[in-house]
């Protein structure tokens, strides 16, 4: 399995503020209707995929606020592979990413005619960022089978996450003052392997790239903000 895959699988995508809920993180898109479009790149630049994310709907939650979230993957010549729903919400000002969000869109394909079982942690973006901050880890576990055999038993531990600085990202869906958080991640399936990475936010809109790179420190793969709709 190919670290970049893996590291989309943990990836969480998506942010822009809600102007109605104060309390909520600036780096998740609670509002209806707003659209990202991510591409997904190998080291060479080649490009392996892309995604399409709309927010269905937008709701208060007896602790904040819920947003449903339609996630469709497409190959690199725009032919549709795979579609799904997730839900995304946001506590006291701390968004929570559900395990089955992080799916990557290799992922979501390869397991789209499996039994899925998956359990974990949330891994969290909290209103408000600063250099030096350290954040949550988490661990994910999955399980993945047909006709009562079990194919795949991952676990994933992510660890390390800090912001490290703030830079400017330009993308093709524009130029983001960013903030720049680090991580690194452990998967354990058979072979351990454990590799970094770097993700880029902005307020009002959240990540914009995302970078994964090898034990050598070479970059392995990238996600790319390349649509956005507000």
């Amino acid at each position: 399995m190919k670290k970049n895959v893996v590291f989309y699988f943990l990836l969480f995508f998506w942010g822009a503020a809600l102007q109605a809920q104060p309390d909520c993180s600036l780096f998740y898109p609670f509002k209806e209707g707003v659209t990202l479009e991510y591409s997904y790149f190998d080291k060479k630049d080649k490009l392996e995929s892309k995604t399409q994310s709309i927010l269905k709907s937008v709701k208060a939650a007896s602790k904040g606020v819920e947003a449903v979230v339609a996630n469709t993957v497409f190959d690199k010549k725009d032919t549709e592979q795979f579609s799904s729903e997730y839900r995304v919400r946001c506590e006291g000002g701390v968004v929570k990413m559900d395990a089955r969000s992080l799916l990557n869109p290799a992922m979501q394909q390869s397991f789209s005619n499996m039994d899925v079982t998956i359990e974990g942690e949330d891994l969290t973006i909290p209103k408000e960022l600063k250099a030096g901050q350290k954040l949550p880890g988490a661990s994910t576990h999955i399980k993945a089978g047909a006709n009562g055999v079990n194919i795949v038993n991952m676990t994933v531990n992510i660890t390390d996450r800090k912001v490290v600085g703030q830079e400017t990202i330009t993308t093709p869906a524009g130029t983001f003052e960013c903030y720049k958080l680090t991580q690194t991640t452990e998967v354990k399936m058979m072979l351990g392997k454990t590799f970094s990475s770097v993700e880029y936010y902005a307020e009002g809109v959240g990540i914009v790239r995302s970078e994964t790179y090898d034990n050598n420190g070479n970059l392995d793969g990238y996600m790319v903000l390349t649509g956005l709709k507000k």
